[in-house]
């Protein structure tokens, strides 16, 4: 294999499919599709950043034309045809069946396909008229392969259930900003911002949506061929916080305490230590936790159950707070409760309710101390969501506070200095060089180049709330990828690009 195969593939990959490098390579190609995988061994870590990025472009414009033909065969099997439509003449029945017995795919990515491709495809009025699609913006961006099905489909979901009682302009809208998140952020970061956008266009169907939610709760115990006993929990929203925030304290003084190993020394204190790793999962040590929980409750005459400091953080507006309309948040809980139930558990002690106003700025507790208090910590789980590298989603439980400016830097104790970590993520930035930027109360994540050539700055934290002070002030629909524009992350503004 000639020495240029790595360069070569980097020119190559960017527009054609593995199938066909071979021959595009010339007479350095690999002799056959095994050796071309094999090449991958000699892609250095951009080149195969690259050729992941390319890949990713390919699949996404295949999905798209994958789309607009499920949107055609939706459109060739409605059931005003009867027995003329298409799937049911093919003996599929449905038009997901007929795309599941063609594409040899599961009935979930079918049903996917086809809600994209129906919501996606221009219309037809009664009299013959051609109509937009149903969403045109979320249409512009899947016809041309800029975001995944998934993203897609979770964005129509959502418009579709506030549809019915928003107004059409505010319905727009959120799918505007909706389409623009999702140019640049991971499907489970769409799937939550689309959560929150149907319930800020829809306030009045938080409260069914949480009583069915109240009612769905179950408990189901099966025991395994091995011996063991499985329990399958659905849990409402509150009874999800009540839950998570128990053992969540449990496992975060697991992962926090110190494990240490005493040897002899020369002195003879035994002051030499090797530290020891939890030989338990993060899983194994949820499950303990439940266990302990258990075993107090059925040992102790008092009732009163000793965890860890377990906080739970409902978070709501002003107004809210005071009329009891609307809706409210408990951190590391998706789905949200109705104001008045806000308003109820406000009396609870082991609730904290969280006013906001602003950009979310809680607190301020610049000091002189090195560590940080348990009211900062608060305020960084309000900021942050928990651990605030990009797209991990570990509970503020688990997580360290970190110095962005480092405390040996002469960095201070505050909210502007100040961050949420879990371990994993805290020693990658000690030790690997990534940079963070706080930029309108928001942490932006810098690859070192060794891992990203270009440094692109990555968005953590919590996701943006929904823009709904614009709702009264509409612009028209206008992509943010218009060749003429300078795509930047979103929110990042004069300042990165200054930088």
């Amino acid at each position: 294999m000639g020495s240029n195969v790595g360069g070569c593939w980097q020119s190559v990959c960017m527009n054609h499919s593995t199938e066909t490098l071979a021959s595009e390579l010339g007479a350095d190609a690999p002799a056959s599709v095994s050796d071309v995988r094999l090449a991958l061994g000699g892609l250095s870590d951009s080149q195969l950043r690259e050729a992941l990025e390319a890949a990713f472009d390919r699949r996404h414009r295949v999905d798209a034309e994958l789309c607009r033909l499920a949107g055609e065969v939706v459109h060739r099997s409605r059931s005003s045809l009867g027995a003329d439509g298409l799937a049911v003449r093919s003996g599929s029945g449905t038009p997901v069946a007929l795309m599941a017995d063609i594409g040899l795919i599961t009935l979930a990515e079918a049903r996917r396909l086809c809600h994209v491709g129906e919501a996606t495809a221009t219309r037809t009025s009664l009299i013959g008229e051609s109509l937009p699609a149903l969403y045109p913006a979320l249409a512009s961006v899947v016809d041309a392969g800029l975001i995944p099905i998934d993203s897609a489909n979770l964005i129509a979901s959502a418009l579709e259930q506030a549809a019915p009682r928003a107004e059409p302009d505010h319905l727009e809208e959120a799918e505007r900003q909706l389409v623009a998140f999702a140019l640049e952020n991971p499907a489970d970061s769409v799937r939550r911002l689309a959560a929150r956008w149907r319930d800020a266009l829809d306030e009045d169907g938080i409260e069914p949506r949480e009583a069915e939610l109240a009612e769905r709760m179950s408990l189901r115990r099966t025991i395994l061929a091995n011996g063991m006993k499985r329990y399958r929990l659905d849990l409402d929203p509150l009874g999800a916080a009540y839950l998570d925030a128990a053992i969540d304290a449990r496992v975060g003084e697991v992962l926090r305490a110190p494990r240490f190993e005493a040897r002899e020394s020369t002195d003879g204190c035994g002051d030499d230590h090797e530290q020891l790793a939890d030989p338990r999962t993060l899983a194994q040590v949820g499950a303990d936790a439940i266990v302990q929980l258990a075993r107090h409750a059925n040992a102790c005459s008092n009732t009163e159950v000793p965890t860890p400091a377990a906080t739970i953080v409902v978070r709501m507006s002003l107004e809210s707070l005071l009329g009891g309309l609307g809706e409210a948040r408990i951190d590391g809980i998706e789905q949200p409760i109705s104001a008045e139930t806000a308003r109820r558990l406000a009396a609870d002690a082991y609730i904290i309710p969280m006013v906001l106003g602003g950009k979310g700025e809680v607190l301020d507790m610049g000091v002189a101390r090195r560590l940080f208090t348990r009211a900062q910590r608060i305020a960084f789980a309000e900021r942050d969501d928990g651990c605030a590298w990009s797209n991990c989603h570990k509970p503020p439980s688990y997580t360290e506070a970190h110095h962005i400016r480092w405390w040996q830097y002469d960095g201070l104790t505050n909210l502007d200095n100040g961050i949420l970590l879990c371990s994993i993520h805290h020693h990658r930035i000690h030790r690997d060089g990534w940079e963070i930027r706080m930029i309108d109360n928001v942490p932006w994540f810098v690859p070192p180049s060794s891992v990203d050539i270009y440094r692109t700055p990555r968005r953590g934290g919590r996701l943006p709330e929904p823009d709904t002070g614009r709702l009264a002030a509409l612009h028209p629909y206008r992509p943010r990828w218009s060749a003429d524009d300078e795509v930047l992350p979103a929110g990042m503004g004069a300042q990165m690009r200054q930088e």
